[in-house]
């Protein structure tokens, strides 16, 4: 199947030992990644790129994830992050096209799962 030409993925992690081997596992899979540590960063990347997907931890040292979440299209694919469930489930009954990756998560099935949400 062709790939699409926006595999722009936003990645936002405040934790570097998660975010690192992430952005490589989905470099590998021929997305291009911006990567954010902060709800700001996160923000400044929504406005500065046109995004196929965001990942997104929710609990961030600075700052909820959900600001990010809620700022990104509608139509844009969401992947959440969290080890507390309850966390996204808000997020996930109004916002279209966003799904809950709990964490611990494999990264096999986190691009299977991002993947599966733009329809590749």
């Amino acid at each position: 199947m062709a790939q699409p030409e926006n595999r722009v993925v936003l990645v936002v992690e405040d934790d570097h030992s998660v975010r690192r081997p992430l952005v490589k596992f989905l470099e590998l899979h021929h997305f291009t990644v911006v990567s954010a540590e902060t709800v700001d960063e996160g923000l400044e990347a929504v406005e500065q790129h046109t995004l196929a997907a965001a990942i997104v931890d929710l609990r961030l040292k600075r700052g909820s994830g959900r600001d990010v979440v809620t700022q990104i299209p509608p139509a844009v694919p969401v992947i959440i992050f969290s080890g507390v469930p309850s966390e996204s489930a808000e997020l996930e009954r109004t916002r279209p096209h966003t799904r809950l990756l709990e964490k611990p998560y494999s990264l096999v099935q986190l691009v299977a799962t991002l993947e599966e949400m733009l329809g590749e």
